[in-house]
């Protein structure tokens, strides 16, 4: 198991339309359940460093939260996101199936769970900072600032290109290219987020 990660996670994310299929004759229930839980405890993380919930919580909770929610956040975004990325998908003419855009949805999260590489020597470096509103060490360096805004721009810039991979992969499973293949992924959120954005200038 180890080793197809490692065989195909830097291809997955270097070369997303010629490994796909490939990485995806190898999918195991034991895959999944590694893929799907660091999908998640990266998503948590980021929210946590989003949200400044340092603000409120220490950081060995917040880690201790994040390894325990993480997984299920992310099985749960990875479920729906799967279901909702199908149907769009069969819209533009898809020929894949439910299991095999849920499949290539998970291999698609390698480019998003690459940010570990990334907050990890974060929590290293800013400790507590990365996810507080204060940041009182990072304000008063030069250096530290400028490490903090690459930091951030980085892990801005994989963001986008883990839509851009996952884009692709749906698009070469769907046989329906990458730009339906990212409109696959990105209407369902954008609906909702417009529909709760009418919604609350309603109010």
């Amino acid at each position: 198991m180890l080793d197809v990660l490692r065989v195909y996670w830097v291809p997955l994310i270097k070369q997303p339309k010629n490994t796909i299929r490939q990485a995806m004759e190898e999918t195991s229930s034991k895959l999944l359940f590694v893929l799907i839980p660091l999908f998640g405890i990266t998503l948590c993380l980021e929210q946590a460093m989003n949200r400044d919930a340092g603000d409120t919580t220490s950081i060995p909770v917040i880690l201790l939260l994040s390894m325990v929610i993480g997984p299920i956040l992310g099985a749960v975004a990875w479920f729906l996101g799967s279901l909702c990325t199908f149907g769009v998908a069969r819209l533009f003419g898809g020929v894949a199936t439910f299991r095999e855009t849920s499949e290539a949805s998970a291999w698609a999260t390698v480019a998003y769970t690459t940010k570990l590489a990334l907050f990890i020597p974060m929590l290293l470096i800013f400790r507590q900072e990365n996810f507080t509103s204060n940041t009182p060490d990072i304000d008063s360096s030069m250096f530290l600032a400028l490490l903090f805004f690459l930091c951030l721009t980085a892990n801005f810039v994989m963001t986008i290109y883990y839509i851009i991979v996952h884009s692709k992969i749906i698009g070469e499973i769907h046989e329906i290219g990458s730009w339906k293949g990212f409109a696959s992924i990105i209407l369902v959120p954008l609906v909702l987020i417009l529909l709760l954005f009418l919604l609350a200038l309603s109010q």
